[in-house]
């Protein structure tokens, strides 16, 4: 399964990049304010790592030919997605690639990525903030026709989440005043620094509609 989200997002993104122009590869994205699109390329083709790693990455690519970059992520995506299959190589490497896709189409304004990569992490996601919650209380997370339970006892915190909107704040590329907008029922503030992977961040993102 998450080998062919790999695959298919790394498909997209390549096929998205021979269609962009020039100023649009060297716009920085809010998500990744040090990047531009061209550097989020340079990134995901040589994986996720380290910060010390993925500052390497991106540095050795910025003299590479886009074409060259692509091709070179082709050539290693074959042996990243069999380590994938056999859980040699971590998922993490799947949601990284998700999180930049969906940070190349917020920058340019291009709508929601293809749901079948974050419509399928979002759940799980879901899964692990509710099951990680210790309380006091409740957490109740309901996302794409399912629940997530957490906690005991009250107060009880429900979240009626849009799959979308859950996987970007999940992966700190929201604010917390906009998780807070989100549709919940009780008192979420105390809540909001427990779910981005990276830490809470201040700075609004841009927010794609829903269709």
């Amino acid at each position: 399964m998450f080998d062919a989200i790999y695959r298919d997002a790394r498909v997209r993104l390549s096929a998205l990049a021979r269609t962009l122009t020039d100023d649009q590869l060297a716009t920085v994205t809010p998500g990744c304010p040090e990047w531009t699109v061209r550097d989020v390329y340079a990134h995901v083709s040589g994986g996720a790592g380290s910060p010390e790693w993925t500052a390497r990455q991106v540095a050795e690519r910025r003299g590479v030919g886009l074409d060259a970059v692509l091709d070179e992520w082709a050539a290693a995506s074959p042996t990243v997605e069999a380590g994938i299959a056999a859980r040699q190589v971590s998922i993490r490497m799947v949601f990284d690639l998700l999180t930049h896709e969906a940070d190349v189409y917020e920058t340019l304004d291009l709508g929601r990525p293809d749901a079948t990569g974050w419509g399928a992490i979002a759940p799980v996601l879901a899964k692990g903030w509710a099951k990680s919650f210790a309380g006091p209380g409740t957490l109740a997370v309901h996302v794409a026709g399912e629940t997530y339970q957490g906690g005991a006892g009250d107060p009880v915190i429900e979240l009626r989440a849009d799959p979308y909107e859950l996987f970007r704040g999940a992966i700190s590329r929201r604010s917390r005043a906009q998780m807070l907008g989100w549709e919940w029922t009780g008192d979420a503030a105390g809540l909001i620094d427990r779910l981005p992977v990276f830490g809470p961040r201040e700075d609004d993102q841009p927010v794609p509609a829903s269709k």
